[in-house]
C-alpha cells in the first residue's frame, strides 16, 4: 500500500519542475525533505504524524493544491517565444461571419430623433438602466423627443452611476472611445459624443463600421425585412404568430395577411407552408424560434385531435377572446412540430433563443436549453444552433452539444451579458464538444457602434482563451490559429451553408 502511494507521488513529484532534484529516491527520509523544500517555513516533529502512509496523504494533499494548472501540461510542447502577441494578432485581422444581429436600416437610423448619445444606450443598456430603478416612463423622453443631450443624460444620471459596472454598459463606453475618440459618457462629454454620432452618420458609416473595422463577410439579420445599403446580409425567418397563437384575432390576421381563409386545422397547417415556402424563396437561411419570451421551451408530442380541439375554441370564440397559454399550448405545440417537419423536409437549419431574455420581468426557467432535449432526439436531421450561450445554463449547454450531434453552440451577444462567463464557458466548450459545433460570435445589436465594442471584447476572450490553452499545453499554436478561424467563421459559413 505505502509503495502504492509512493510511486503515484513520485508522478505527481516529477510534473514539478522545481523539486525534480529530489524525487530520485523512495525514502522516508527524502519525502520528509521534500516537504521542508514544499513548506520551508514550518517545522514537523516526528509526532506529527503516527506513520508513513498518514505522512504520505498529508503530503499528497500538501501536492495536490499546486497541480490543477498542471492538468493540461501533457499534450504539447512549450509554445516558441511571441506566441501570444502572434494569436492576438492574427484574431484581430481575421474575417468575421456575425451570426445575429438586429440591425437597424440606417437610413431610418438617419431620420430618428436618437441620433444622439443615447444610439448606444438605447438597447440592452436601458435594460440595466430600467434595472437599477429608472422609471419607464422616461422611454419617450429618451428616445422620441428632440431634447439637447445634457438634459437627457440629466434624466439618466443617477441610474447610470448605479450600472455603469455592467458589462452592456462598459461595452458602449468602449465604442464612445475607439470609435468616436471620447473617453468617457458622462454631462460633460454627451455633447462632443452626440455632435460626433451625428456627422459618422452623414456618410456610409453603416458600411465603414461592419466591412472595415469589424471585417465581417456576412451578417445573419434576425427577419427577413430587407435592409437596403448594406451588403452581404443574410436573413432567417420567425414564426412566431403560429408557435405563440393564443386568439381568434391571430389566426383571422393571418388570413388576411394571406388572402386566404383559414377555417379547420389543416388550414393552418397549409398557412403556416405557404409562409414557410415565401421565406425560402426569399432566401432566408434558418428558422428562428423566440417562443421562450412567451412560453416554457417544452414542447410535447400532441395528437391531432388535441391540437383540433383547442383550434375549434378558438375558431368558434369571440373575436377578442384569448387562451391562458397553458389552454393553448396543444395547439403551439402541434403547430412547432408541423414546422420542425417542413425544417427537416428542406434541410433549414432552425436556431432557437436559449438563456436570459432581452428586457425585464422574464421567466429565466422558460428558457432552459435542457428543456429542448426531446426535440432534438426527435429531430435528428435537423441542425439545431442554441443562442447566447445559454446563459447562465452554460453547463446543461456542454452536455448538450457533447451528446446530440445536432446541437451546436452560439456565443453571440454573451460577451455584452457577461465577458467572465463567455471566457469560463469557452475554455469548457473546447475541451469538452467538437469544435465544429462552437460559433463564437454575433453582436444581437440594433446599431453598428455596440456590434463594433462587443466584438472587440469577443476578441479578446477569444485571444486571452486560446493563448492560456497554448500556454499550458493544450493546444498548439497553429491548432490555436486554426479553432479561431472555425469559430469566427469556418463554422457559422458551413451552418448556415453560405456560399
Amino acid at each position: 500500500m505505502t509503495l502504492t502511494y509512493l510511486c503515484f507521488l513520485k508522478q505527481i513529484l516529477k510534473r514539478n519542475h522545481c523539486i525534480d532534484s529530489i524525487i530520485s529516491k523512495f525514502s522516508f527520509r527524502t519525502l520528509e525533505a521534500s516537504l521542508s523544500c514544499l513548506v520551508p517555513h514550518k517545522k514537523f516533529p516526528s509526532s506529527f504524524l503516527p506513520g508513513r502512509l498518514a505522512f504520505l496523504i498529508f503530503l499528497f494533499i500538501i501536492l495536490t493544491q499546486e497541480t490543477p494548472l498542471l492538468a493540461q501540461q501533457y499534450l504539447k510542447s512549450v509554445p516558441e517565444s511571441g506566441f501570444e502577441k502572434r494569436i492576438t494578432d492574427y484574431i484581430d485581422t481575421i474575417r468575421i461571419i456575425d451570426n445575429h444581429e438586429h440591425l437597424a436600416d440606417p437610413q431610418i437610423v438617419k431620420q430618428l430623433d436618437l441620433l444622439d448619445f443615447m444610439l448606444l444606450l438605447h438597447q440592452y443598456n436601458y435594460n440595466d438602466l430600467i434595472s437599477s430603478g429608472l422609471p419607464k416612463s422616461n422611454f419617450d423622453k429618451l428616445f422620441n423627443q428632440k431634447l439637447p443631450p445634457k438634459e437627457k443624460w440629466d434624466i439618466i444620471a443617477p441610474y447610470w452611476e448605479a450600472s455603469f459596472n455592467t458589462a452592456n454598459n462598459r461595452l458602449a463606453v468602449l465604442a464612445a472611445r475607439t470609435l468616436f475618440g471620447v473617453d468617457d459618457i458622462n454631462r460633460s462629454t454627451v455633447d462632443t459624443l452626440s455632435a460626433r454620432i451625428a456627422r459618422a452618420y452623414q456618410a456610409d458609416w453603416t458600411g465603414h463600421v461592419l466591412n472595415d473595422l469589424c471585417r465581417i463577410d456576412y451578417l445573419i439579420q434576425d427577419g427577413d425585412d430587407k435592409i437596403l445599403g448594406v451588403d452581404n446580409i443574410k436573413y432567417v425567418k420567425r414564426f412566431t404568430s403560429w408557435l405563440t397563437v393564443r386568439s381568434k384575432y391571430r389566426i383571422d390576421s393571418i388570413a388576411i395577411e394571406q388572402v386566404n381563409p383559414i377555417l379547420t386545422l389543416e388550414d393552418f397547417v397549409l398557412s403556416l407552408e405557404e409562409e414557410f415556402n415565401s421565406a425560402m424563396n426569399r432566401g432566408v437561411v434558418a428558422v428562428k424560434v423566440n417562443m421562450a419570451y412567451y412560453r416554457t421551451l417544452k414542447i410535447d408530442n400532441v395528437k391531432v385531435e388535441e391540437a383540433r380541439r383547442v383550434f375549434r375554441s378558438l375558431r368558434n370564440g369571440d373575436e377578442d377572446h384569448v387562451l391562458t397559454y397553458s389552454e393553448a399550448k396543444p395547439l403551439q405545440d402541434y403547430m412547432f412540430h408541423r414546422l420542425m417537419d417542413l425544417a427537416q423536409k428542406n434541410s433549414m437549419p432552425v436556431v432557437f433563443h436559449t438563456g436570459l431574455h432581452s428586457g425585464n420581468g422574464n421567466y429565466i426557467a422558460n428558457s432552459d436549453p435542457s428543456l429542448l432535449s426531446n426535440i432534438f432526439m426527435r429531430y435528428p436531421e435537423i441542425k439545431f444552433s442554441l443562442f447566447h450561450g445559454s446563459y447562465p445554463y452554460g453547463g446543461e449547454l456542454s452536455a448538450l452539444a457533447k451528446n446530440f450531434p445536432n446541437v451546436f453552440i452560439d456565443l453571440n451577444w454573451i460577451y455584452a451579458i457577461s465577458p467572465s462567463y463567455s471566457e469560463r464557458y469557452l475554455h469548457e466548450w473546447l475541451e469538452t464538444i467538437p469544435v465544429n459545433k462552437i460559433m463564437a460570435f454575433g453582436g444581437d445589436f440594433r446599431c453598428v457602434e455596440n456590434i463594433y465594442g462587443e466584438l472587440l471584447i469577443a476578441k479578446q476572450v477569444i485571444s486571452k482563451v486560446l493563448i492560456s490553452k497554448v500556454g499550458q499545453g493544450y493546444f498548439s499554436e497553429q491548432e490555436a490559429l486554426k479553432i479561431a478561424k472555425m469559430i469566427l467563421y469556418d463554422n457559422s459559413k458551413l451552418f448556415y451553408k453560405i456560399l
